[in-house]
């Protein structure tokens, strides 16, 4: 299913294609992004963009400020200075939860840990948010989550609870329950770094899908392969600032700065 031309109206007047940007907009911006835990700098001066299609894959050492920007995007994290634009829109982290929802609710967020409602069913998981906040009618909201656990190769356990699931199982089903909000680009948190290694490559997979169907995506992780194989740009982070950033072949082979050579130097060796 290509979400772009199969979205299910937001009411009866206005869907997502209608709110689509032309090829090439600016989904995402930032300018001199700071951020502080007590006295530690996080974030320094993040200049950062990512266009509608566009896979940005963020590596970099633990600690090196990924998370904390991509949390910061949708008002997680609140930054301390700079401008965070949502499709132009300034994201204010000052207004109240209700008066960001708008914003934030363009961009769909995959947690490390899934962050399912053990009380719910998988398909209620996924349908939740339509119904509350975008307002889907049931019968439209069953048929996008049902369409989407399709997708993600889960619909047999429409009716299953998460306990019954795999790590693997959980994590594909936060994706489409990211899905059914119809945002305009999908944040991933180290989407498989709580999974056991068996398990990974079922989310990479469901992860390449979205890509090569032209999805807008921010990823921050650790597989290597799949930020060189998959994304659009690789930007390198360390100590809570953007080293360098670029196409993935030529950055992987050829980086310019010390610190980027420094760290693929300790990856590189277990790709093939």
């Amino acid at each position: 299913m290509n979400l772009e031309s199969e979205q299910v109206p937001i009411n009866g007047n206005v869907s997502p294609q209608d709110l689509a940007p032309v090829e090439g907009d600016i989904i995402i911006r930032t300018e001199n992004l700071n951020k502080y835990f007590g006295d530690k700098h996080v974030l320094k001066d993040i200049h950062f963009e990512v266009r509608r299609r566009e896979v940005v894959a963020l590596i970099g050492p633990s600690g090196s400020g990924k998370s904390t920007l991509i949390r910061c995007l949708n008002a997680l994290e609140k930054a301390d200075s700079g401008d965070i634009y949502i499709h132009g829109e300034r994201l204010n982290p000052n207004l109240s939860v209700k008066q960001l929802s708008p914003i934030r609710r363009e961009l769909g967020m995959v947690f490390q840990n899934f962050h399912l409602f053990p009380h719910m069913t998988v398909l209620q998981n996924v349908i939740e948010a339509p119904l509350l906040v975008r307002k889907l009618s049931k019968e439209q909201a069953v048929a996008l989550g049902e369409s989407l656990l399709a997708k993600v190769g889960l619909l047999e356990k429409r009716d299953v609870y998460p306990s019954r699931l795999s790590g693997g199982q959980k994590q594909r089903v936060a994706i489409a329950r990211a899905l059914a909000m119809q945002p305009r680009a999908l944040l991933f948190d180290e989407p498989t770094s709580a999974l056991d290694p068996e398990l990974v490559g079922e989310v990479l997979k469901v992860m390449k899908d979205l890509a090569y169907e032209g999805s807008t995506m921010v990823v921050v992780t650790h597989e290597m392969q799949f930020a060189r194989d998959v994304s659009d740009r690789v930007v390198f982070m360390s100590d809570g600032s953007i080293v360098e950033e670029g196409d993935p072949d030529e950055l992987f082979r050829h980086p310019k700065e010390k610190r980027t050579q420094h760290f693929l130097e300790r990856v590189l060796s277990v790709l093939p």
